[in-house]
């Protein structure tokens, strides 16, 4: 038997107003984070993953954005529906979040040690002494040589790879039962980008902490993922353990995803693409969003977009031919 999920989001809906239309950026967005998993999210830039986990962070700002609909279910409570005195009990102390880049994150005024001790005093009833002693022990428990002399540097002064170690630091200084990682490696050279993928690796083992993984790149997903969940136009396309999917990758846009990564067998091939463009969200086509740049349409695909639905015990997806397909070899 399976165990019970840390993290449900349920229809999650969070929309932006605009003079120009209604975007809608996470629309009906389901999905499960089960406990010491690391769930990872895929998809082209702008389909939604970032606002999904702002939203469960509830740091969408509003307006422009609002909630438009749905559950996100963490600890027994449903985070839209909470209060803000619950909402600042669970950020950045249950549940915590690496942003993007870490130089427009970091405060470049303050000190290293003073930005991960202000986090660890907000949530933990400690002196200023005793969180910033917390703070240097953070640093080194990611890395960083030295860490009583880097904690007293600022930001601008660290490289690259030291300030994203900086942010995870931060992120786990309050032990979080959830981490948010959103491409957390993308500013990185390779070399330094493999050195903060097992770091994170083995911080998830010690704190026993659940990974939501926010990337482009397709390897690490495969590197860092249990199960993995496509995005596409603001909607969960397909959702499977990390192995089924770069196996028998199913939903037409996923198969397209896998087969532009480059491949050390093809070196001098041209790589594939998936022909046209990511639709404005505030002007989606009707039926499914996947539709006109799909090898597979069918007339339905035009006029009505899938649900997500089970295809087996350990597969989501939101596929019209999929579902004939499945229909066909049940009868």
């Amino acid at each position: 038997m399976k165990e019970k999920p840390i993290l449900e989001v349920k229809n999650l809906k969070t929309y932006f107003y605009s003079d120009s239309g209604t975007v809608k950026a996470a629309d009906d967005v389901s999905f499960e984070v089960y406990p010491e998993e690391t769930l990872g999210i895929v998809g082209e830039s702008g389909c939604g993953k970032s606002i999904t986990c702002m939203s469960i962070m509830q740091l969408i700002e509003t307006p422009p954005g609002k909630y438009e609909g749905g559950e996100i279910i963490f600890d027994g409570i449903d985070i839209m529906k909470a209060s803000k005195k619950q909402i600042m009990e669970i950020r950045g102390n249950k549940i915590s979040m690496i942003f993007q880049e870490p130089m427009t994150s970091l405060n470049p005024v303050f000190r290293v040690a003073d930005q991960i001790a202000e986090a660890i005093m907000i949530h933990q009833k400690i002196s200023k002494k005793e969180a910033r002693e917390e703070a240097v022990l953070m640093l080194g428990k990611v890395g960083i040589p030295n860490p009583e002399r880097v904690a007293k540097d600022y930001p601008f002064s660290l490289s690259g790879g030291m300030r994203q170690r900086v942010m995870i630091a931060m992120a786990l200084a309050c032990k979080p039962k959830i981490l948010i990682a959103d491409e957390p490696t993308t500013a990185l050279d390779v070399t330094i980008q493999a050195q903060v993928l097992q770091l994170m690796n083995d911080l998830k083992k010690d704190y026993k902490t659940s990974v939501i993984f926010i990337t482009h790149d397709l390897g690490v997903i495969a590197e860092m993922s249990d199960r993995v969940m496509v995005m596409y136009a603001g909607k969960v396309v397909e959702l499977a353990d990390v192995e089924e999917l770069f196996t028998e990758p199913m939903h037409p846009y996923t198969i397209g995803l896998m087969k532009s990564k480059p491949d050390m067998k093809t070196t001098g091939d041209r790589l594939t693409v998936i022909q046209g463009n990511v639709p404005n969200l505030n002007q989606l086509p009707t039926g499914c969003a996947f539709h006109p740049r799909c090898p597979y349409a069918m007339d339905i695909c035009r006029e009505k977009a899938p649900d997500l639905r089970d295809l087996s015990s350990s597969r989501k997806i939101a596929c019209w031919k999929e579902f004939q397909e499945e229909g066909m070899k049940n009868e």
